[in-house]
């Protein structure tokens, strides 16, 4: 056997036995290899194997003999032979069909209609009036890419080694998987890139149980969207199947006087049985256009009762400003001061302010929303505050304005906040900020639903 592959077994081995690891983190990172313990060998089980096995001891000097697998021949090559249609033939079924996929969010429902358009709208039914919609078209029509790198979507024959055609991929999942891309652009003018058209990538999967779903929608540069979702036309192409790899069995059989399972190891797995059960699965969503999904942040760890006045003047203050947001935008709320959106990499800081502090605009503001709504504009649970004079929106040729809703949450951490921003009208915004931190503030608002320092105790 090769002495770098039986390094590379017994390194993996050690590292699942006697270090801070668990079989999940083995098992789940979509390694090679996968350890049994299958107890005592019968006599002359393992005579067959006696090129391939390797005995191990463990700290505590327990003896195993493990069967390693053959090692694979590196040279092997996945040779294909196919003849028939291309992807982009594949696909034509599903781009000229006039089928469409949506997606629900919180506020804005996404609707992609394959090869037609994708647009985000919101529908809001008013009591005896027409229903009121906004909507904006991330893109229309689509066209393939004229990349090199996609030019596996018009191979209909292949013969030899898979190796020899570059099929672009994505990573999910731990896997890089190949998909099919389609550029969906002219969509709803961009004030933010000089009116430029939205454009978007639609990105298909092969998946042979999808049912068309969308996995993700992002904003992956300003204005500019990915989506990513499963499709079954796909998979009768083998560029842009999804290769599995196999898992090796390792067999570790217990030696004279050592147990079925090392003592080290079963410790390790019991404390993830433990660890799995009492950690719950998060729902994960990918979901950034116009809305950007809450996201929860710790802020600070435990502190004293003085120290949270402190925190709840330094915020009233605009000293303490809160940040969150996930994807392409980030979002900061400075109390006070000002609401803004920004994106930060190598090349710098771009930021778009969404509305800044003005106690007359506010307090007008807010007359004219109290008569409106013919009701009060807080409550002892939220307020909300309005910011005016932003950056010049290209597409309105106004300021942008946003309206903060301070809202108690109890339910999350005493120092934890979630921020949501949507966009209810072009360049007119809501930013929702969600804490405890704000429940005892909430006291202290006046007529005009004004924060002040002289926080009661809670």
């Amino acid at each position: 056997m090769d002495k770098n592959y039986v390094t590379q077994i017994t390194t993996l081995s050690i590292f699942l036995l006697l270090l801070d690891a668990t079989w999940a983190s083995f098992n789940n990172a979509n390694d090679l290899f996968q350890l049994q313990f299958p107890g005592a060998s019968a006599p002359g089980q393992l005579e067959q194997y006696a090129d391939n096995i390797l005995t191990m001891t463990t700290t505590n000097n327990e003896q195993y003999q493990c069967i390693v697998p053959p090692e694979n021949d590196p040279n092997a090559q996945d040779v294909l032979s196919y003849d028939g249609p291309s992807a982009n033939k594949l696909m034509e079924p599903l781009l000229k069909g006039g089928s469409c996929t949506l997606r629900v969010e919180t506020y804005w429902t996404y609707e992609l209609c394959h090869g037609m358009h994708i647009r985000q709208f919101h529908e809001e039914k008013l009591p005896g009036r027409d229903t009121k919609r906004q909507e904006f078209f991330l893109g229309k029509d689509f066209a393939f890419p004229q990349d090199e790198k996609f030019a596996s979507q018009n191979v209909s024959t292949i013969k030899g080694p898979a190796k020899d055609i570059k099929v672009p991929t994505i990573y999910l999942d731990g896997k890089d998987i190949p998909y099919f891309e389609v550029i969906m652009g002219n969509g709803t003018a961009c004030d933010l890139k000089g009116n430029t058209p939205r454009m978007t990538r639609v990105k298909y999967v092969c998946d042979k149980n999808g049912r068309g779903d969308i996995l993700s929608l992002k904003e992956t540069s300003t204005c500019e969207y990915e989506v990513i979702l499963f499709s079954t036309h796909l998979c009768s192409h083998p560029l842009y199947r999804l290769k599995e790899s196999p898992i090796n069995m390792i067999q570790c059989h217990a030696m004279d006087g050592s147990p079925v399972l090392p003592e080290a190891y079963e410790a390790l797995t019991r404390k993830d049985n433990i660890h799995h059960v009492n950690q719950p699965k998060q729902a994960e969503t990918d979901t950034e256009t116009k809305i950007i999904q809450s996201v929860d942040r710790a802020t600070r760890g435990p502190v004293t009762s003085l120290a949270d006045d402190q925190l709840l003047r330094d915020f009233l203050r605009g000293d303490y400003c809160l940040n969150g947001g996930q994807g392409w935008w980030k979002f900061e709320f400075c109390y006070g001061k000002y609401a803004q959106q920004y994106h930060q990499d190598k090349t710098g800081k771009t930021i778009v302010l969404l509305g800044a502090w003005d106690e007359d605009a506010h307090k007008k503001w807010w007359a004219d929303a109290k008569t409106k709504t013919k009701s009060s504009t807080s409550s002892t649970k939220q307020v909300t505050h309005f910011y005016s004079g932003g950056d010049m929106c290209d597409l309105t040729g106004k300021p942008r304005q946003v309206q903060v809703k301070l809202k108690c949450k109890e339910s999350l951490g005493q120092h934890a906040v979630t921020i949501y921003l949507v966009e209810p009208y072009t360049c007119d915004y809501i930013l929702g900020v969600e804490a405890s931190i704000i429940c005892p503030l909430l006291d202290s608002a006046d007529e005009y639903g004004l924060l002040h320092t002289d926080v009661p105790k809670p």
